[in-house]
């Protein structure tokens, strides 16, 4: 989905795509930051054709269907706000597989598996008891949007209130998730459902009002004004021209900041798609937040004693505690009593270490394969070297576009991909576990190619060049 936006320099119009966070004009070369991408905001759907094509053709297929005299006596623009929410599922499912031996014998296996899928969802966000269009379907992924515009949405429409509050989206975004089924051959015994980066965002979406009369009794159809059908939707047009929500914007539209260090002046590299953007002169990292950047501290693995040519992947550490109704796991020692290492430890040396989670924050492509590297990652503990940026115009930084927030949200995703299948006291504790954190870190290490593989220098960890998204 593009949304169409003016560039603020030249005034030409410009598709910005949905999932990027940098704006570069076309035509005048600009290169902009839009503000409020981490927000919900407010965009509206043009109608395909004008009311008068439409009904036209409306009143044509009517008096044929009907064999009568109907004629339009009014008709209005109307616009009926919807929530829709777009963002990642990732779902774990533990069970039991069922399959024949070679004899011929049933038998099972404890079995656990990942699914990772983009999901998309809209729904009224007014009172829709009365209402024939509940969903807008996957339709609005490949329309053009634009900001919310009163100007722009016509002459005179009439704009339905927003009475489904955010509050209210979010708990039926999470009641919507479609959750995991058996299938012949697995029994789904507990799982794990966790919607990350999710956006929210007030889609107003237009429908005519056509008022017909036929003898002199008057009725009122809806017409979805992209598909031109009939909706079986029932609105009292007298009672919304009074309470019309007027000029009101309920959530923001973009806006545009300028794309350079607010520190030094450099302008960033221009990486579309990045949600942290690190200055290659004074070495900081920022985030926009509110309409204007706020820095993100983070910090360097070996820097000074890395070789060249080396990778930065970034990765966000965080110190937690995991909760469970009947204990609190806050050490190592307690950590690995969860998720034990296959060798034997020195509990006096992590007893009093402290719980991380580390969390990829790049792009990824393959998410089975960067889910088992966090996993081992985490298994392992690594103390690992940290040191503040002198410059990061010699490293080779890749894109941060996981911000804390979402962060977090996988952090509990990776609990359920470090419990194995057969562990049962894992399980158990795993399945009601919260997690409280304590701390958190931006950790940019240092990887070195080797063939097919890209290698974390310390822990000499391989993770898959083809499963990731960079530059």
């Amino acid at each position: 989905m593009d949304i169409s936006v003016e560039c603020p320099q030249c005034g030409s119009e410009v598709d910005l795509a949905e999932e990027d966070t940098v704006f570069k004009c076309l035509y005048c070369g600009s290169i902009l930051k839009p503000t409020g991408r981490n927000r919900v905001q407010s965009f509206f759907i043009s109608p395909r054709e004008p009311a008068q094509k439409v009904g036209k053709v409306l009143i044509r297929a009517l008096n044929a269907k009907l064999s009568k005299q109907l004629r339009i006596v009014e008709h209005h623009l109307l616009y009926a706000p919807y929530w829709r929410v777009n963002g990642m599922i990732f779902q774990w499912a533990f069970g039991r597989r069922y399959f024949k031996t070679a004899s011929g014998d049933k038998s099972w296996e404890d079995l656990k598996k990942l699914r990772a899928t983009p999901w998309v969802h809209t729904f009224p966000a007014f009172d829709a008891s009365k209402w024939g269009l509940f969903s807008l379907g996957l339709r609005v992924q490949v329309l053009k949007i634009w900001p919310f515009n009163k100007q722009k949405m016509g002459e005179d429409p009439l704009l339905m209130r927003q009475t489904v509050s955010f509050k209210e989206a979010v708990d039926h975004a999470k009641r919507s998730i479609t959750k995991h089924t058996g299938s012949g051959s697995f029994d789904v015994e507990m799982e794990i459902s966790e919607l990350v980066g999710e956006r929210y965002s007030l889609l107003f979406f237009p429908f005519y009002c056509f008022t017909l009369q036929n003898n002199g009794k008057k009725s009122e159809v809806l017409v979805d004004a992209l598909s031109h059908k009939v909706v079986k939707g029932h609105v009292d047009l007298h009672e919304l021209k009074k309470n019309s929500s007027g000029d009101t914007i309920p959530y923001k539209p973009l806006g545009f900041i300028p794309f350079n260090c607010p520190n030094c002046g450099w302008e960033f590299s221009f990486k579309p798609r990045t949600m942290i953007h690190f200055c290659k002169s004074c070495a900081q990292a920022w985030l926009e937040r509110g309409g204007s950047y706020v820095p993100v501290p983070y910090k360097i693995s070996l820097q000074d004693r890395s070789p060249t040519g080396c990778k930065y992947l970034a990765f966000w550490k965080l110190t937690a505690v995991i909760k469970t109704p009947e204990r609190e796991y806050r050490s190592l020692n307690e950590f690995y009593e969860l998720f034990p290492l296959p060798r034997i430890l020195d509990q006096e040396k992590i007893k009093n270490r402290d719980i991380s989670f580390y969390i990829p924050a790049f792009r990824i492509k393959n998410v089975a394969i960067v889910d088992r590297f966090a996993a081992r990652l985490t298994q392992l503990q690594p103390i690992l070297s940290e040191g503040d940026p002198d410059s990061a115009e010699v490293l080779d930084l890749s894109d941060v576009w996981l911000p804390l927030k979402e962060a977090k949200e996988m952090a509990h995703v990776l609990l359920f991909s470090l419990t194995r299948e057969t562990h049962k006291k894992t399980k158990k504790a795993v399945k009601t576990a919260e997690l409280r954190f304590t701390g958190a870190t931006l950790l940019c290490l240092p990887f070195a190619e080797k063939g097919i593989y890209l290698r974390e220098l310390e822990t000499d960890l391989a993770l898959q060049k083809k499963a990731l998204d960079l530059d």
